[in-house]
C-alpha cells in the first residue's frame, strides 16, 4: 500500500483502550473499535505491539510491526446513530396535567 505523498503529515492514530474484547482506536476524524472476533489474530499480539499503528490513507490503517493493514470500513465505527432520530416523548405527566384558568 502506498503510503500518503511525501512531505504531508500523516493523520493521527492512536490506541485508547485495550479489552478482552478488543481494541479502541481514536483516529483524527473518528473512533473505531478492532473486535478480536472479527480480527482473532490481534487477540494473541503483545500490548505494545498493538500500540505502534498508523493510518497510511483516512481508509486504511496499518501495523508495520505487524506488517497487518486493515480497511476502516470493516472495523465498528463510534459514535453509533440512528438512521432515523426519533421524535421527543411527552411526559405522561405533563400530558394529563391541564392548566385551567380561572
Amino acid at each position: 500500500m502506498k503510503a500518503l505523498t511525501h512531505g504531508k503529515k500523516r493523520p493521527r492514530v492512536e490506541v485508547t483502550h485495550i479489552s478482552t474484547h478488543g481494541l479502541w482506536l481514536l483516529t483524527d476524524s473518528s473512533e473505531l473499535f478492532v473486535s478480536f472476533i472479527d480480527f482473532p489474530r490481534f487477540r494473541t499480539i503483545f500490548s505494545s505491539q498493538l500500540k505502534h499503528v498508523t493510518q497510511l490513507h483516512p481508509d486504511v490503517l496499518f501495523w508495520p510491526m505487524l506488517d497487518i493493514e486493515i480497511p476502516v470500513r470493516r472495523m465498528r465505527c463510534f459514535p453509533l446513530t440512528s438512521a432515523k432520530p426519533h421524535p421527543p416523548r411527552r411526559s405522561v405527566q405533563r400530558a394529563k396535567t391541564r392548566s385551567v384558568t380561572v
